[in-house]
């Protein structure tokens, strides 16, 4: 690494508080660049550098002189911007509250567009998406996407299981039409296309930021500290800080990290080695890619939290910054030279260890640092139905035994990613188990590393395995002697496919005692039964000579994990299927009505607010008034506006738990809506989402569970 000290080419102050991750740099003229920020509950910040704001909302700031504020009535949660008129360049600015969008022309000081969100608002971006050239806005929400047009009207909506946290659009699959990128709380990055979902990248925490580095790589950052780079939906690394990352770009050959205590790092983009490092002298609260000197090319534009900002050039690794030379070294070099000390020194330690285990092959006597050369490192996975957990045992093939082991692995264990198996000396043995319990069906990999040796050695070898979990590992074989449990939860569709391949799929997919075999050609039909370690349901799989495929679980979203996991190994590009869940129709029925009861609510509450602030507005001129011929008559108009002011303050509460409640409704029913299209492939899942988008607009429960058991037929 690189530790020479980087000097930024311009830095400015704003005199005013930064709101983190609400930033963004617009050109509302069409030319110059505006920087714009969140500072504060309601305000707004807009730096001009190269002339004042036309606008009468817009007013110059006491605090700098290039820079204007804009207050909103409500809290500021996102910005955006971008051309969105087809007949105009300039940028328009879109501000987000907790349940409006609202599109505003800085230049022009009118309104695009205002619009009620009621998934709210999460994100804002903009851009093209699937077959049209338009600029869209697209926003995410606690449940939801959807996208506007540049008049308002909703082109496209979706459905996700948890809410937005960051958004792009890119072409992912290099065909010339841009897919939308979604993060979410959920671990999950997912990628839409036409309306539907071809691809989930399961993470390790709730997705922070999404950044475009190429056509066909893109970095993230999780809210547990983790950064990295996919390519083409395979990860080429990743690497975690203690701190959270809060912003990601790509600068000249680098990536380019922002992080929450104010360190700005640059690193190589295929290892993800640090190359150069800044401290800013407050938090970070955005890092931009944007050519603000208006030179030709853009620079790194980094804000901390406190409204300083500073832009650095693009980074090249054969060039470097433009730093100044120095004879005398500076504290970074002297580090750098200790850390490569310290490196030789425990390389040289190695090689000591290295040189006594080979002389010790030579002698009669075992010493303390000698092992059988044979010495082999075994790993195995058991299901535990008493823990409800899989145990993963880690063996020596010999009577050495195994002094401490580390299992690696990514989303399994409550503590963080590292499980540790530490015996005392008494317990020392050739054996050790490790509890696992994955709490999603997603293939993990987990990474064993084991100190092997003897109980009196004072050196141990370190063995590294890597044991592959399947999808669907917390699903055990049920033994031949249980009977069946009868289930009207279940999902049925119609496959052309040899059994055959259906065993692969079953062998791949599951943790088997026994693989499943054809006991001869003639065998066309299928069932097996699995239990479920976690909660000890079942889950019957029928594979019909016809083929009808029955899965019977009381878990609707496992369902829907069986058939895209089974599709997905098969090539089945579009699938139909009927299912019946008793409990997750009622459910729906009840969020159906809580949703619109709360609606009912919502809008009774808004007119007695409305109500109470008329008469507010009428009472104080008259209390005004009065104070000029009648004492006891302003008294009396104050107090009645005193009483009103409470009665809002109440309602205002009222209206900001029903909002919530709002939000959790609509969460859990397109949850639902989620599930039921996952339980269809392809143009039948894509109907699905279309179906009861137009369903949830009429409040049409029956449709809706219709849709829920039949798809769009």
């Amino acid at each position: 690494m690189q530790m020479s000290m980087v000097q930024p080419v311009f830095k400015l102050e704003l005199n005013h508080k930064v709101t983190p991750g609400i930033v963004i740099i617009a050109r509302y003229d069409g030319t110059h660049p505006c920087l714009t920020a969140s500072a504060g509950y309601d305000k707004i910040i807009i730096h001009h550098p190269y002339g004042g704001i036309s606008s009468g909302r817009a007013q110059r700031s006491q605090a700098h002189g290039e820079v204007s504020e804009l207050n909103v009535s409500q809290a500021v949660v996102a910005l955006a911007a971008g051309p969105l008129r087809p007949d105009c360049t300039r940028d328009m600015l879109l501000i987000g509250s907790p349940t409006q969008i609202l599109a505003y022309d800085v230049h022009d000081n009118s309104d695009l567009f205002f619009k009620e969100a009621q998934d709210g608002v999460n994100v804002l971006i903009t851009g093209s998406f699937g077959k049209s050239n338009d600029m869209l806005v697209i926003v995410g929400g606690n449940s939801s996407v959807h996208g506007l047009s540049w008049e308002g009207n909703e082109v496209f909506w979706n459905v996700v299981s948890g809410r937005v946290t960051s958004m792009i659009t890119f072409d992912f699959d290099k065909d010339g039409e841009n897919e939308l990128v979604i993060g979410c709380d959920d671990f999950y990055i997912r990628v839409l296309k036409n309306n539907q979902f071809i691809m989930e990248l399961a993470e390790t925490g709730s997705v922070s930021c999404l950044s475009l580095i190429t056509e066909v790589r893109f970095a993230y950052g999780l809210a547990n500290g983790t950064i990295g780079i996919y390519e083409e939906g395979l990860r080429l690394w990743r690497v975690k800080s203690k701190q959270k990352a809060i912003a990601l770009q790509w600068s000249g050959e680098s990536l380019a990290c922002a992080w929450a205590n104010g360190r700005l790092d640059w690193r190589d983009g295929t290892s993800g080695r640090v190359l150069r490092r800044v401290q800013m002298r407050a938090g970070s609260a955005a890092m931009l890619l944007a050519d603000y000197r208006s030179l030709g090319a853009p620079d790194l534009v980094c804000v901390s939290d406190r409204g300083e900002v500073l832009g650095y050039p693009p980074y090249h690794e054969n060039v470097g910054f433009n730093a100044t030379t120095k004879k005398v070294p500076s504290e970074e070099d002297r580090l750098a030279i200790t850390e490569l000390l310290n490196r030789k020194q425990a390389l040289m330690v190695e090689m000591q260890h290295y040189e006594a285990n080979a002389a010790s092959e030579d002698m009669d006597d075992r010493p303390a640092t000698g092992m059988p050369t044979n010495t082999r490192l075994q790993v195995a996975v058991t299901p535990n139905d008493d823990e409800g957990c899989l145990d993963l045992a880690i063996s020596t093939n010999n009577e050495t035994i195994v002094r401490t082991a580390l299992v690696l692995a990514e989303g399994i264990f409550e503590s963080g990613e590292t499980l540790a198996r530490h015996p005392t000396i008494n317990n020392l043995r050739s054996l050790v188990y490790a509890p696992l319990k994955p709490p999603r069906d997603v293939p993990i990999d987990i990474h064993i590393k084991a100190l092997v040796g003897y109980a009196e050695s004072e050196q141990f070898h370190i063995f590294e395995l890597t044991k592959h979990l399947p999808r669907f590992a917390m699903y055990r074989t049920a033994p031949s002697t249980l009977s069946k449990t009868k289930s009207d939860n279940f999902v049925t569709f119609r496959i052309t496919e040899r059994i055959q391949r259906i065993c692969i799929w079953i062998n791949q997919n599951f943790l088997l005692d026994e693989e499943v075999e054809i006991e001869n050609e003639d065998m066309k039909e299928l069932d097996m039964t699995f239990l479920s370690l976690r909660d000890k349901s079942q889950l019957n799989m029928n594979f019909a000579a016809n083929g009808q495929v029955k899965f019977t679980t009381p878990d609707i979203g496992l369902a829907g994990d069986l058939i895209q996991s089974l599709a997905i190994y098969l090539n089945v590009g579009d699938l139909q299927s009927m299912a019946h869940f008793p409990e997750i129709e009622e459910k729906l029925r009840e969020e159906m009505e809580n949703a619109s009861q709360v609606g009912e609510t919502r809008s009774r509450l808004a007119a007695e607010t409305a109500e109470k602030a008329q008469l507010i507005t009428a009472l104080l001129p008259a209390a005004q008034d009065a104070a000029s011929y009648d004492l006891k008559e302003m008294l009396d108009r104050y107090k009645e506006v005193i009483l009103l002011n409470e009665e809002l303050l109440t309602g205002c509460h009222v209206r900001r738990a029903t909002q919530e409640q709002a939000v959790d409704s609509l969460k859990n029913l397109h949850i639902i809506l989620r599930q039921a299209a996952r339980l269809r492939v392809g143009k039948y899942s894509k109907a699905v989402i279309a179906a009861c988008r137009k369903a949830v607009q009429d409040n049409n429960t029956d449709a809706l569970i219709k849709i829920l058991q039949a798809g769009n037929c």
